[in-house]
């Protein structure tokens, strides 16, 4: 009984620095939106949700990582369908197809974390360079997944160059540019301006690594 108590217990305090963490991310969320990252401090986001300033740093190691809290969820679907593709399609396929399915939605799904990144990176020279870093980690991580299914070594240069333009085509769908293009269209023109660029996305990368691991059957 006593086990039973202590796995109730736990979980109630997983539950609550859940909670917690939502409530920091959402106070974040909502000042950067409304002063700009520079503008707001960690003691301010803390006093939002009545923690301590310290307390912040329990749950993000940064302020920056306060921003960036999606990436790790982004990154991780990005390789699973890379990882879980069909037999018969390529990891170019995969991308593509997760970007066309994310039209299913009102938001644009699969591109709405990125989207919120954007926004809130504005001119901050800081937030820009933690982007770029970001950018590199999922060229890094696509790269590693590439090399060993194909059983590549993992800093040949055919998996880091195939990475490195996978990961072009979700940065330049999720860009301000393409977004502002595609939302400037009537609602009811907004999924094929989406695919429009897409296609031709895929066109230009797939000539030079439209065939590259496709798996066999």
């Amino acid at each position: 009984m006593a086990g039973d108590e202590d796995s109730a217990r736990l979980s109630l305090r997983e539950r609550k620095k859940l909670l917690t963490r939502q409530a920091l991310i959402d106070a974040a969320d909502a000042m950067f939106a409304e002063r700009g990252f520079d503008k707001v401090t960690v003691a301010e986001i803390a006093d939002a949700v009545n923690v301590a300033a310290k307390t912040v740093f329990v749950y993000f190691p940064t302020k920056e990582d306060l921003v960036f809290h999606g990436e790790d969820e982004v990154l991780r679907t990005l390789v699973d369908r890379i990882r879980n593709r069909p037999a018969g399609t390529t990891p170019l396929d995969a991308v593509v197809d997760m970007l066309s399915e994310a039209m299913t939605t009102s938001r644009i799904g699969a591109v709405t974390e990125l989207e919120r990144l954007h926004r809130t990176v504005g001119d901050s020279a800081g937030l820009k360079s933690r982007m770029r870093l970001m950018w590199e980690r999922f060229e890094l991580a696509v790269a590693a997944e590439l090399a060993d299914e194909t059983g590549e070594p993992p800093h040949s240069p055919r998996p880091r160059i195939a990475a490195a333009q996978l990961v072009l085509i979700y940065r330049t769908m999720a860009s301000p540019e393409v977004m502002a293009y595609v939302r400037a269209r009537p609602k009811t023109r907004q999924r094929q301006a989406f695919s429009e660029w897409l296609t031709v996305a895929r066109d230009m990368t797939g000539e030079g690594i439209g065939d590259y691991a496709r798996r066999g059957d």
